[in-house]
């Protein structure tokens, strides 16, 4: 065997062993991470995005398609874990013409995530139906989160009827200076009085109108009932 090939073989025999020992090396070993499972993961808002794709599509069709979106997201959130696809599903049923539609966002107002409550409860303010009103007065008078009852008090002041005066009569009654401070400024909206800031001549009115409403379960009434 001539030098120069000796040479060769003694040069090339290191790269062969690593080149052995990668192979016999498992994948994971060799790097941190499959490639195939750094570009599949679908996150929660990957999904919310694909679910509020939706929205445009089925709002442009007829109320057979609107009426079929509704019934597939139905279906989804009735199981679905995650509170940021259910916010984006009430979020896209909210554009549909439709009673089912209607009908998810008042049961939203159950979620026990408060997110999807508020979002619910915006979005029944925009579409004033009366048959949201007893649903948000309920969130009025009950809901522990401040976030959700302020959010119901900001629909209900979008609904100008004898029931919402009722609902909203439980804000003042609230405890919270900031329930009052709202129910006072939904009152002047659904209302043809003028009554300033005074949280007691409003407590009249509103019973004037409705009759006593009963207090917020979480309120006691506080001393000074004028907001500043």
């Amino acid at each position: 065997m001539s030098t120069r090939l000796l040479t060769t073989l003694r040069a090339a025999a290191p790269h062969a062993a690593l080149v052995a020992l990668l192979a016999s090396t498992p994948g994971c070993m060799l790097w941190p991470w499959d490639p195939k499972e750094n570009t599949t993961i679908i996150t929660p808002g990957m999904r919310a995005a694909s679910i509020r794709e939706m929205g445009p599509r089925a709002k442009d069709g007829d109320s057979e398609a609107q009426t079929k979106a509704c019934e597939q997201l139905a279906l989804q959130i009735r199981t679905e874990p995650d509170p940021i696809v259910r916010r984006a599903i009430q979020e896209t049923v909210a554009d549909f013409e439709t009673p089912m539609a209607s009908a998810m966002l008042i049961a939203g107002l159950n979620d026990e995530d408060r997110d999807v409550k508020v979002t619910c409860c915006r979005e029944l303010g925009k579409r004033k139906e009366p048959k949201a009103i007893a649903p948000l007065g309920n969130l009025v008078a009950k809901d522990a989160d401040l976030d959700v009852r302020l959010a119901a008090v900001d629909a209900l002041g979008a609904m100008k009827t004898k029931e919402s005066i009722a609902s909203l009569a439980a804000a003042l009654k609230d405890r919270d200076p900031a329930m009052q401070y709202a129910g006072v400024e939904a009152m002047k909206k659904v209302s043809d009085e003028d009554l300033g800031n005074d949280v007691q001549a409003w407590r009249q009115y509103a019973d004037r109108i409705a009759g006593p409403a009963p207090a917020a379960s979480i309120a006691t009434q506080p001393a000074d009932t004028t907001v500043k």
